[in-house]
């Protein structure tokens, strides 16, 4: 089972590197709370059968037992979260926002270390500063002086108070305990679509501005991200607790270089390098502790 769960979690940072890139796209076409109304609006069409015929659950009385629950992942993870992300990339570059999101598993360590007093190994920090280091060398290309010499903006500290609303949400994730996977984020979608509907009227949508790749860009961001990483990603924290799952995020800039080489971008050595020891600082965090 915790084989299972390393892969979801792999595969839901997979997706979510895709979103870095056309997540920067949509923002250029969309304002970023239609960006983030749309991706969900979309990913709705697809989670409520799935959840509905394969988990059948029974909707009312788990809205009844977990409704203020629902409400506040809604708030979190889908209104603040994904609005906060997709207003950072009208500011700043893809590259500065896979840098801050690097700060995600050592904030979720820390966060369960204090609040949640889950247990840290020494594999665990080991395998954080070794994936940290691995994500400096993919992110700078090796020039790791880069990080004193790039220009920091709001978009930058927008992105940081996602990293943080994410850090919460996997945090609070440990309490969806007895609900069927599908069925959660199925009903965390609906409640942030339907808090979003206010704030629409307050930047309006430029039809006229919008193209098919655009279009295409919300379609990803609906389906991948939205679906596929928020399931993959809840069943791995289940499983695993939030300071293991963390670390995994580290594979997203290495991800985000992989998809940028398959669409014509070069990769140099230093890439690689960092990828593989990104990798492996994740492999020192699944070593499984001895117990005493």
């Amino acid at each position: 089972m915790k084989y299972k769960a390393w892969i979801f979690l792999i595969l839901a940072n997979l997706f979510w590197a895709g979103n870095m890139i056309f997540g920067k796209f949509s923002a250029a076409e969309f304002p970023a709370v239609w960006t983030a109304f749309l991706r969900w609006a979309v990913a709705l069409v697809l989670l409520i059968p799935i959840a509905h015929f394969m988990e059948k659950p029974s909707w009312l009385q788990i809205w009844k037992k977990n409704w203020a629950f629902f409400i506040l992942l809604g708030a979190i993870a889908i209104v603040i979260y994904s609005y906060l992300s997709y207003a950072s990339l009208q500011f700043t570059s893809a590259t500065n926002g896979a840098l801050i999101n690097t700060l995600t598993p050592a904030l979720i360590l820390l966060f369960s270390l204090l609040f949640l007093r889950e247990k840290v190994s020494t594999f665990q920090v080991i395998g954080l500063i070794t994936s940290f280091i691995g994500v400096l060398i993919v992110l700078t290309k090796g020039n790791l002086l880069q990080l004193f010499q790039t220009e920091y903006n709001k978009g930058d500290a927008l992105m940081f108070l996602a990293v943080v609303c994410w850090t919460v949400y996997s945090l609070l994730l440990k309490k969806a305990k007895g609900i069927p996977p599908v069925t959660l984020v199925t009903n965390i979608a609906i409640v942030g679509v339907i808090l979003m509907i206010p704030f629409l009227f307050l930047q309006p949508l430029r039809t006229q501005e919008v193209t098919s790749f655009g279009i295409i860009g919300i379609i990803y961001l609906g389906v991948f991200p939205a679906v596929g990483s928020f399931i993959f990603w809840n069943q791995g924290i289940k499983v695993l607790g939030a300071g293991k799952a963390g670390v995994t995020m580290n594979l997203i800039p290495v991800f985000t270089a992989i998809i940028a080489f398959t669409l014509g971008q070069g990769l140099v050595i230093s890439q690689i390098i960092g990828g593989l020891i990104t990798i492996a600082g994740m492999l020192f965090t699944s070593i499984k502790r001895k117990q005493g």
